[in-house]
């Protein structure tokens, strides 16, 4: 166990410090320039994700009732899901951003103590639980281990969004 944690909690920093380096190359003026087709400015997108940490983090707390399965088996399914941009997937309302200016560096501060919590649960806790309290909509009761690569998952998605963004 510990391995496969020390393992998920390098890959969370990889793509934390991924994140917030891509956010840092916006300015105030391109973080909550909505775009030309419509969607979610950068600002959106960086606050979605920060909902979707936080809430994480309230799954996580949550996640103490035993697991007895594989507990990477629906990492396949969700995978292929998320990180397919083809497939669009509506947030739910408590991760949708709020309208108006966004401060990138309130966020990227936010995102930074949110995601560092996460990685002190990797480290140590035990990811075989799940939590009954908070089943995903899509893909029903997920362990700590599944939840935490599904964030990682989406925040890849969302930073493709973000790379699209900073290009226009």
């Amino acid at each position: 166990m510990e391995d496969s944690n020390n393992k998920l909690a390098n890959q969370f920093r990889k793509t934390t410090e991924e994140l917030i380096r891509l956010i840092e190359k916006f300015d105030h003026e391109s973080f909550n320039q909505k775009p030309a087709r419509g969607g979610w400015t950068a600002g959106e997108v960086t606050e979605h994700l920060l909902l979707f940490d936080i809430r994480l983090n309230q799954v996580l707390a949550t996640a103490t009732h035993k697991t007895e399965r594989d507990i990477t088996e629906k990492m396949p399914v969700f995978t292929a899901r998320v990180s397919d941009r083809k497939n669009k997937i509506d947030a739910p309302p408590f991760l949708l951003p709020l309208p108006g200016i966004q401060s990138l560096p309130e966020l990227v501060e936010k995102i930074r103590a949110e995601r560092t919590k996460i990685v002190r649960i990797i480290e140590e806790n035990d990811l075989s639980f799940h939590s009954k309290e908070f089943p995903h909509r899509l893909f029903g009761e997920l362990t700590a281990h599944e939840w935490i690569n599904l964030v990682d998952v989406h925040t890849n998605r969302h930073m493709a969004q973000l790379l699209e963004l900073l290009d226009k």
